[in-house]
């Protein structure tokens, strides 16, 4: 995990994506320890599965619950567009937030990024106390799954690569399987 995660709405949708179809694409240099993890990775694309329809449903509450919004960049679709938003908006709180890359996922260029974050936070301000504590208690909830799953599918891929890395021999079926580049 870096110094700054993506944690805007369609970084977020991207990542779980990614973590989804590990399981089919993940293997891509034909690892020795693979068949160790698959299960873990499997159960971990599950719940990220299980994360990305918390995350839709997380946008139409959001929907529901907030108030309009009106989005420069982005006049066709002003319903979903106004719960990304929101979410973007609580997540810039938190400051591992990539600021730079929320805007440009947001259409917004050549944008101070203080400048724009002091906009969400006064947006925030505005809120109802309902709606501010509704707005943190989902959002902030979410991201704190999703960083919990992030964490441990990073964890088990960083594993694998290291015992790539390392190449140690692997017993399979009472024979020693010794990796091409191996030293004996």
């Amino acid at each position: 995990m870096g110094l700054y995660k993506k944690l805007d709405f369609w970084s977020v949708m991207d990542e779980l994506d990614r973590m989804i179809d590990y399981d089919y694409n993940g293997n891509e240099k034909d690892s020795l320890y693979w068949d160790y993890y698959v299960e873990q990775i499997q159960e971990l694309g599950i719940l990220a599965a299980d994360l990305l329809n918390d995350l839709d449903s997380l946008k139409s509450t959001l929907w529901y619950k907030m108030p309009d919004k009106h989005i420069e960049f982005c006049d066709e679709d002003d319903c979903t567009q106004t719960a990304i938003a929101w979410f973007n908006t609580a997540a810039c709180l938190l400051s591992d937030t990539d600021m730079q890359t929320l805007l440009e996922k947001e259409n917004i260029y050549q944008a101070d990024e203080f400048t724009e974050k002091q906009k969400r936070l006064n947006a925030i301000k505005r809120l109802t106390k309902e709606q501010q504590m509704f707005l943190y208690t989902e959002v902030i909830g979410f991201l704190t799954r999703y960083l919990e799953l992030s964490a441990a599918f990073d964890t088990i891929t960083a594993v694998i690569a290291e015992l790539d890395y390392h190449q140690s021999a692997v017993t399979r079926r009472e024979t020693v399987t010794i990796p091409p580049a191996a030293y004996v």
